[in-house]
């Protein structure tokens, strides 16, 4: 009995003695910021995740809620799809969503994720404006639209104010046709002096046109510069855009990466 209880005794001491193997513990990966506006029509989203909706008919006549003639909602595409549509009848200026009203900052880099596609393509339609809401005036030294994408002749222009009285000039196009979905990538430094933009059209960098590089460095933020999206002017015809995905992020890893391949 006595020799039972040593040997077991041994055999627990032995069992002590050997060295324990822990597991590291890998460290705790920071979490991907949440995006500033994330809209998903595939997933069901309601268009207002967008922001603050902006119809308006005449000049200056602008609806508070959606009518039949000048709306957006969630509704299918031309080939049964969930998209943001985004319609205004012939004579009608706009509907837009207003993003991060009152919200975007100087000195702040905000990177933009936007697929659409369009059923008409009427000259002077903006389908995207980075809109100055301060220092659109000429007194103020800003400029009312700093960055725009626009139809003109089937092709999407990407335009700069660097001045009030200068207006709009285009820094690159590309062709287009109707109900095919583009993706557009936009990184834009939001500064008054040293600002810049980049620009990406499905999935690829674009070069200017007038710099002959990757980047256009400008007045990005007059005053208070802040993203629309939707469709403004071509009032001529009747306009439908849908609108698969918005996204506006603070780094790019906050956003959709193959925008930025």
């Amino acid at each position: 009995m006595l020799f039972l209880y040593l040997f077991l005794t041994f055999l627990i001491s032995l069992a002590l003695a050997q060295p324990v193997q822990v597991e590291s513990i890998p460290a705790e990966l920071s979490p991907r910021k949440a995006p500033l506006v994330d809209f998903n029509a595939a997933r069901g989203d309601d268009p207002k995740k967008l922001g603050t909706l902006n119809l308006e008919k005449d000049k200056g006549d602008r609806p508070k809620s959606n009518t039949p003639d000048l709306y957006i909602r969630l509704d299918k595409d031309f080939n049964g799809q969930n998209r943001a549509h985004f319609h205004h009848k012939a004579g009608y200026r706009r509907a837009e969503y207003h993003a991060l009203k009152g919200q975007t900052k100087a000195g702040t880099t905000y990177f933009i994720t936007y697929t659409f596609a369009l059923d008409e393509l009427p000259d002077g339609l903006i389908i995207f404006q980075w809109k100055e809401y301060k220092a659109n005036n000429d007194k103020d030294g800003g400029a009312n639209i700093p960055l725009a994408l626009e139809i003109r002749n089937n092709k999407l222009e990407f335009s700069h104010t660097f001045k009030w009285k200068e207006g709009r000039k285009v820094q690159w196009s590309q062709g287009i046709k109707t109900r095919t979905e583009y993706k557009i990538g936009l990184e834009i430094l939001a500064k008054a002096d040293g600002g810049y933009a980049k620009l990406w059209f499905n999935g690829k960098p674009v070069t200017f046109d007038t710099t002959k590089s990757q980047t256009l460095t400008g007045n990005m933020f007059p005053g208070q510069s802040e993203p629309k999206f939707g469709v403004y002017g071509g009032q001529d015809v009747q306009v439908d855009s849908y609108v698969a995905q918005v996204q506006i992020g603070t780094s790019k890893d906050d956003v959709d990466q193959t925008y930025f391949n």
